[in-house]
C-alpha cells in the first residue's frame, strides 16, 4: 500500500513546517541604555558597558577575549548578574542570564563605591562619557547587523520549507490522480463485462 509511505512523508513536511513557525519566534523588545559595570570572565575583572537589556538578555561591550559559551559575572552596584554568552562578535556580545532583570533596577542602582579590583589596569582603560556613546552607536550597528542575518536566514528556510510543500503537494495530486485513473479503468471493465442489459420478450399470442 502507498497510504502508510505518503502519510510518513507528509508527517516528515509538516515537522519541518512546525519547527520553522515554532522555531522563529517574535523578540522580546530590548531597551538601549548606557550602564557601565564590571565583568568577571575567567576570574579576571574588565570594565564592560551594557548597552541594551531585555528580561532575560543583554548587549554587553568590552575588551576581554569573550566567546560563545562562556559564563560571566556582571557587577552593577550591589547587583550581580550571572549569564552565558550566546554570541559575541569583535568587542560586543549577547548574553542569556540565570535570572530575569530588572531594567529600572539596573539603569537606576549607583555604582560601587569600591569595586573588584581588575587584574591588570591598562593605562586609559577607563572609559569617558563620550566614549561610551560613541560605542553605543557600534553596539546599535552590530545588534541591527544581526538582526538582518537572522532574518535572512529564516527567509532562506522558508524558501526551502515552501519548495518541500510544493514538491509534496504535486506528489500527492500524482498518487491521487493515478488512484483515481485505476478506479475508473476497474469501473470501466466491469461494465464492459456485464454487458448490455436485454428486455423481457412479450408472450406468443399465438
Amino acid at each position: 500500500m502507498q497510504s502508510l509511505p505518503l502519510l510518513r512523508e507528509l508527517a516528515g513536511h509538516h515537522g519541518v513546517l512546525s519547527v520553522l513557525q515554532n522555531g522563529f519566534r517574535q523578540r522580546e523588545p530590548r531597551v538601549r541604555v548606557i550602564v557601565p559595570c564590571r565583568m568577571n570572565h575567567n576570574g579576571g575583572w574588565l570594565d564592560a558597558c551594557i548597552h541594551n537589556v531585555s528580561s532575560r538578555g543583554m548587549l554587553v561591550a568590552s575588551d576581554g577575549s569573550v566567546k560563545s559559551g562562556d559564563y560571566i559575572d556582571i557587577r552593577r552596584g550591589t547587583l550581580v548578574i550571572i549569564g552565558r554568552v550566546v554570541w559575541a562578535k569583535d568587542r560586543f556580545f549577547g548574553v542569556r542570564t540565570q535570572d530575569r532583570i530588572s531594567v529600572d533596577a539596573l539603569v537606576g542602582e549607583p555604582r560601587r563605591a569600591t569595586r573588584p579590583p581588575a587584574a591588570v589596569e591598562a593605562p586609559g582603560e577607563r572609559r569617558s562619557a563620550t566614549r561610551y556613546a560613541s560605542e553605543a552607536q557600534a553596539a546599535h550597528r552590530a545588534e541591527r547587523s544581526r538582526q538582518m542575518s537572522s532574518f535572512m536566514q529564516y527567509g532562506l528556510l522558508v524558501c526551502v520549507a515552501l519548495i518541500v510543500a510544493l514538491a509534496a503537494g504535486s506528489h500527492v495530486y500524482g498518487l491521487l490522480d493515478q488512484s483515481m485513473g485505476s478506479v475508473s479503468a476497474a469501473l470501466g471493465g466491469q461494465s464492459s463485462t456485464a454487458g448490455p442489459a436485454h428486455a423481457p420478450q412479450a408472450p406468443n399470442g399465438n
